[in-house]
């Protein structure tokens, strides 16, 4: 979700999503997990890889795609109330990470796989990196620009006029 947003915004955008956010949740996670560990130590390790690594690289790819649209969907003016979209967003999320969960743990975001990785000892595997960091990356590019292509673009009046309401 941070790269669609850089993605789609202008490249001052693009460079703090980057240069910032992404290290910065991808050192959360490393933190976040080790504690979650210290605390629990009998807790599970996280999100595993299932099946072969091509299989995983597009499960997560499909994944990822479809979150991303329906976020993008939702973000733009549609009826309904703000409550409305974060239930509509939260279902589809926890819809898609079940699907997901038995194959390649569902995570559809890198930097919360890293941790757990990180933890393992198994950040630095070619299955890591195709099936947790490329797929996902290049789902999320995809339905970014198939999002541009197949949605009308907001003119300013309407962006004015979503403004106001």
């Amino acid at each position: 979700m941070v790269l669609s947003s850089a993605v789609s915004g202008d490249f001052n955008q693009f460079l703090s999503t980057v240069g910032a956010r992404i290290p910065a949740q991808v050192i959360g996670s490393i933190v976040g997990v080790r504690l979650i560990i210290q605390t629990f130590p009998a807790i599970g390790l996280g999100p595993r890889l299932n099946v072969d690594i091509h299989q995983g690289a597009l499960t997560e790819g499909f994944l990822t795609f479809a979150i991303v649209i329906i976020s993008l969907g939702l973000a733009r003016k549609i009826p309904g109330s703000f409550f409305m979209k974060t239930w509509i967003a939260s279902v589809s999320k926890l819809a898609l990470h079940i699907l997901g969960s038995d194959l390649t743990g569902g995570c559809m975001n890198p930097a919360a796989v890293m941790g757990w990785a990180y933890a393992r000892g198994d950040h630095i595997t070619k299955e890591h990196i195709l099936v947790y960091w490329l797929a996902p990356i290049e789902a999320t590019l995809l339905a970014v620009w198939t999002f541009k292509l197949v949605v009308k673009p907001i003119t300013e009046k309407e962006h004015v006029k979503a403004k106001s309401d």
